[in-house]
């Protein structure tokens, strides 16, 4: 959990802003903070001397020293299904003056290099949204051109600068645990998913980890893990060690019972914690 705190406001209210989750990436330097209502903002630490903007780490654009509010990129925002798929007919459609859904974010992560940086949020529904750097495959959205070097993704770029959702991971954690969902599938019991009324953030993913190139994250099952991203020294805990990797199920860290907490992921390194604090 993270302390609340009154921050200045970089937007033209004088009303300062308060932040209740506060991830910083450590290495990366850069911060996104949610408020209680669940807008996300994100900035640079004023103490890191690499933090940039240059990858799309703080998921929008603008002064990287402002509190700012993130982007969610069109596509995926104007969605009001809530089965892990894009509605087309909502996509930037500038006839349409309905109301679009707002997005209430619960959870944020930081993390990646100094070189390179990536964040993740989750919202009130238990979806997932990246952006950032994407070169080693560490937002695991797919790509139309991809290869050894990672995603090349429009005129060639290698990251993400706007928030995008990641269906493709709660599509593959519910095909490995048929019952996940409200419930909070088999073994949850709903411990750490919902945090109030109409909450429903951890009832797909459990937890989130960003390492410097890689992604891992903990089904609401507690005992699948799945890893994506760079793999080459192992970080993924997978049966091999493959250069890059989309979304898997890490046989290494994940469990046959139900009795992982939370995941960890620094640099390149990974792990999993029980309710104590031990790893596993």
């Amino acid at each position: 959990f993270f302390p609340s705190f009154d921050s200045s406001s970089s937007s033209s209210s004088s009303s300062p802003i308060k932040f209740i989750e506060i991830p910083k990436a450590q290495e990366a330097g850069h911060i996104i903070a949610i408020t209680p209502d669940g807008a996300a903002y994100s900035f640079c630490s004023p103490k890191s001397k690499s933090c940039n903007n240059d990858l799309g780490q703080l998921g929008r654009k603008g002064d990287i020293h402002a509190k700012l509010p993130v982007v969610f990129n069109s596509y995926d925002h104007n969605d009001n299904n809530d089965d892990g798929k894009t509605n087309p007919k909502s996509k930037n459609d500038p006839n349409d003056n309905t109301t679009k859904p707002k997005l209430r974010i619960a959870h944020a992560y930081t993390g990646g290099f100094a070189t390179s940086g990536h964040s993740a949020l989750l919202d009130a529904n238990g979806h997932l949204y990246l952006s950032g750097c994407d070169r080693w495959q560490q937002l695991g959205l797919g790509s139309s051109h991809g290869g050894s070097s990672g995603y090349t993704w429009e005129n060639g770029r290698l990251w993400q600068e706007e928030f995008r959702r990641n269906g493709f991971v709660v599509d593959l954690l519910k095909r490995l645990d048929g019952g996940l969902g409200d419930g909070f599938g088999a073994g949850g019991s709903g411990s750490g998913g919902i945090g109030h009324s109409g909450d429903m953030s951890r009832r797909y993913i459990r937890d989130v980890a960003l390492g410097g190139d890689h992604t891992v994250v903990l089904s609401s099952n507690r005992k699948d893990v799945i890893t994506f991203g760079k793999g080459g020294e192992g970080q993924l805990g997978l049966t091999s060690k493959p250069w890059v990797s989309a979304p898997m199920r890490s046989k290494v860290l994940s469990s046959k019972s139900p009795n992982i907490a939370a995941v960890c992921a620094f640099k390149n390194c990974s792990m999993t914690l029980d309710e104590n604090g031990n790893v596993k």
